[in-house]
């Protein structure tokens, strides 16, 4: 009420010619104060989130890396498994049977592929190390099998399997050093983005007529 007396006032010592501009200029200034204020508020809330965003992306690419150093440790004792094992492809009556149990090993992977499968983004990496361990373990079973038997007839079978998985792990080991050297992780959603589209279109091809309920799309 107060305003409005003042308004009147106003309006009848100076005119309303007088008045409107004024109106309009203080309008027009609380307005752009407003907006600004808007925009500054939307930019620092970006930033809040991008820094979030970046230290978690930092988190996880430590995670990533200590996990990896664990199942490259692991890794190399298979390695090492694999170059030592010596299989006779050639057997004769007068060899001596041997037991052959080398180390070869999954305890580090079984424990960190739930968490390397979240976080990491080369997920082609992922998948090849879980097959490579999955060799690994029909090796540990033929090598199990050949012990009970106790007979190296069966050495020209497990030859060709050591012979790959050698190249596997070689392989796996140069792929997971440079993981560890620089990893990727997977992205945070649409923590990043700062704009949406600008308009939404229905699409011309997708039904829009509404439908009674059951009964069928046509008229009555």
């Amino acid at each position: 009420m107060a305003a409005l007396v003042g308004a009147a006032a106003v309006i009848h010592g100076y005119g309303l010619d007088s008045f409107l501009p004024g109106l309009v200029v203080d309008f027009g200034a609380s307005l752009a104060a407003f907006l600004l204020a808007l925009t500054w508020e939307r930019d620092q809330e970006l930033q809040r989130l991008e820094r979030g965003a970046e230290e978690v992306e930092a988190r996880n690419e430590t995670e990533v890396r200590r996990r990896l150093t664990s199942v490259h440790a692991e890794f190399e004792v298979n390695q090492a498994s694999l170059t030592e094992l010596q299989l006779d492809l050639e057997p004769r009556p007068d060899r001596t049977f041997a037991f052959l149990h080398p180390e070869l090993i999954e305890g580090a992977w079984t424990a960190n592929a739930p968490q390397l499968s979240e976080l990491m983004a080369d997920h082609e990496l992922v998948g090849d190390l879980a097959i490579a361990y999955g060799r690994i373990e029909e090796l540990r079973w033929r090598l199990r099998f050949r012990s009970e038997l106790r007979t190296m007839e069966l050495d020209a079978m497990v030859a060709p399997l050591v012979d790959e998985l050698r190249v596997e792990v070689t392989d796996l080991l140069s792929r997971v050093d440079a993981q560890i050297e620089q990893p990727t992780v997977q992205p945070l959603g649409l923590l990043h983005q700062r704009t949406l589209p600008s308009s939404i279109s229905v699409s011309g091809s997708i039904p829009t007529r509404p439908s009674r309920a059951g009964g069928s799309d046509g008229e009555a």
